[in-house]
């Protein structure tokens, strides 16, 4: 598709010159009009046109009126003009002419080449002016379409520039913190901070996201004119080209209500824990007495025997609910530290699973110092939990390793064992509370639990300021090490 050529109005009272031009531009593929007065000019240019070229001296009115009006006009007021003067030729004619808004000045006579050779530069730059309006035109279009986005969010949305400072903050924020509101544009976070010190963990978190460049997570419970609020948020940096954080968004998600059923949950979790464990108590010694009694027949003591074994498996259930409970609603497991042995600890819980797993090989390695200051209790616990999935989800003709070793520094437990591995989108959670992993080996039903036993072990490690991690393959097996400070 071919374009349309530019249309030049030719302005000038000497119809020779006029000629001239008009042939040289004709030639040259441009659509010619032409005018002899400033009037005539004024009537024909209109916003198809997209250069005048344009005589100083008219007859009626001078041509830096000409070129005046219609830099005023809004139809003409993007055209461009091109002053062409055989007797305005100095230096303060031609300074006289740009000042009136003129785009260019020749001196005539002017050679054809040179003329068109300006007139296409000319329109270049009308071209490229264009191009730019429009995508500036784009461009606002879509901050306006953002801007509205953002305004009608549902959640409370802020944008903060590079320094931190509150650029813009939509609706749903104020109308979520009412009078309680510590945003405004402008503030800075520390000035944020000055007016709501709850603010401090977001506060804290933004700071290092615009230092980081690295997106930042987090909860946050404020006040507002309905009550005390929880908000889960997520604070987004965008970084420039220059590799500096240029702006950040921060968005937030009202969880009150989920909060809420979840604390309802646990404190049910932690309360039914605790009130199963009398008639579970009753339940056990009522068994014990019986076998201490004797004279049970072969039944009977099958009988009986089972209810002890189902008795302590639900006494595990229920202390781990419990401690799932003090996990969620006390901050964390308690740990009471105290001098202890970490080998030990490693000693115990490997002959106690050894005990409760006759037929499977558990192997015990210890190297270097095992004393230090920790829960061996607690120690025990997360270790047994580690053990007891190890040996569910291990075949039972190979063997788990436990590795301790005591360092300078602090120690490292590592738990061994061989078989299918985890998959790989179920690693990043499987300290996680209520998840079980995929379908153990068949072991007359030892695979039945709650799913709270690496959650447990995980919490009680991070009580001692340590932490927990897994690594899984085919060929290597499935590791878990923990990392406990001294």
């Amino acid at each position: 598709m071919t374009s349309k050529p530019a249309v030049i109005l030719n302005v000038n009272d000497d119809a020779a010159s006029r000629y001239v031009t008009s042939r040289v531009l004709g030639l040259a593929g441009f659509h010619v009009v032409e005018a002899s007065t400033g009037h005539e000019a004024l009537a024909l240019a209109d916003e198809h046109t997209d250069l005048v070229i344009l005589d100083v001296r008219l007859p009626d009115i001078s041509g830096l009126e000409v070129c005046r009006r219609l830099k005023a006009a809004p139809r003409t007021h993007n055209v461009l003009v091109l002053h062409l003067s055989a007797q305005a030729v100095g230096p303060g004619d031609r300074a006289q002419g740009l000042e009136h808004g003129a785009d260019g000045y020749l001196v005539a006579p002017v050679d054809p080449e040179e003329l068109v050779a300006q007139v296409h530069a000319l329109l270049r730059l009308r071209k490229a002016e264009r191009e730019v309006r429009a995508l500036s035109q784009e461009v606002e279009h879509q901050r306006r379409l953002l801007e509205l986005a953002i305004s009608s969010a549902a959640d409370p949305i802020v944008l903060y520039d590079g320094a931190g400072r509150v650029v813009f903050a939509n609706q749903a924020l104020y109308a979520a913190r009412g009078s309680h509101s510590a945003h405004g544009p402008g503030l800075t976070p520390a000035e944020m901070l000055a007016k709501d010190p709850s603010l401090a963990s977001y506060i804290r978190l933004l700071e290092d996201a615009l230092r980081t460049g690295q997106v930042q997570r987090g909860s946050i419970t404020v006040s507002s004119d309905r009550g005390p609020r929880h908000y889960a948020f997520v604070v987004s940096p965008a970084v420039g080209p220059d590799g500096q954080v240029a702006a950040v968004m921060s968005s937030a998600r009202d969880v009150t209500e989920e909060r809420s059923a979840e604390e309802f949950r646990e404190q049910f979790i932690g309360m039914l824990g605790h009130d199963l464990r009398n008639p579970l108590n009753a339940l056990s010694m009522s068994a014990q007495q019986l076998q201490r009694r004797g004279g049970l027949d072969e039944r009977q003591s099958q009988l009986t025997h089972r209810i002890l074994t189902s008795a302590d498996r639900m006494d595990r259930m229920i202390r781990q609910l419990l401690d799932f409970a003090r996990a969620r609603l006390g901050g964390g497991i308690p740990v009471l530290r105290a001098p202890c042995d970490l080998f030990d600890v490693a000693r115990r819980t490997v002959d106690e699973l050894r005990a409760s797993h006759p037929g499977r090989q558990v192997q015990l390695e210890v190297l270097g110092d095992g004393r230090g200051d920790w829960d061996g209790d607690r120690l025990e616990q997360a270790l047994g939990n580690l053990l007891a999935n190890a040996l569910k989800y291990s075949p039972a003709e190979s063997p788990v390793t436990v590795h301790a070793e005591g360092g300078p520094e602090g120690a490292v437990l590592r738990v061994h064992n061989l078989g299918a591995p985890i998959p790989a989108e179920e690693l990043p959670h499987v300290f996680s509370a209520w998840r079980r992993g995929r379908k153990p080996r068949s072991e007359g039903g030892s695979a039945a639990g709650l799913g709270l036993g690496l959650y447990i072990a995980s919490q009680i490690v991070r009580g001692h300021g340590g932490d927990v991690e897994v690594a899984s393959s085919a060929p290597g097996g499935t590791t878990f090490t923990v990392r406990l400070p001294r």
